[in-house]
């Protein structure tokens, strides 16, 4: 029996988009474990989230940590994406 992984499929925004959006309901303010000069914000809809097999998971954690290789730390996408990385229990 294959072991499943939730994926998070949700919109992801920046300090400035989400302030700029006036606050949207249902997003909470993702904490990650160093200090950055942006915060991320997620949505926390039931449908921001997606059930995938050990296989589909290897798949998207290989396409995400190559489109995480393309970044800096100092981008904000870097941090998107290793927020998704997380969710999929790859970091």
């Amino acid at each position: 029996m294959s072991k499943k992984y939730m994926n998070y499929v949700g919109e992801i925004l920046t300090d400035v988009e989400y302030h700029g959006l006036g606050k949207p309901k249902n997003f909470m303010e993702v904490h990650m474990e160093v200090e950055l000069p942006f915060r991320l914000y997620c949505r926390t809809h039931e449908d921001d989230w997606e059930e995938v097999t050990e296989e589909e998971r290897a798949v998207l954690v290989e396409n995400l940590e190559d489109k995480k290789s393309k970044y800096s730390k100092s981008d904000y996408r870097y941090y998107k994406l290793d927020f998704q990385l997380a969710s999929l229990e790859a970091l």
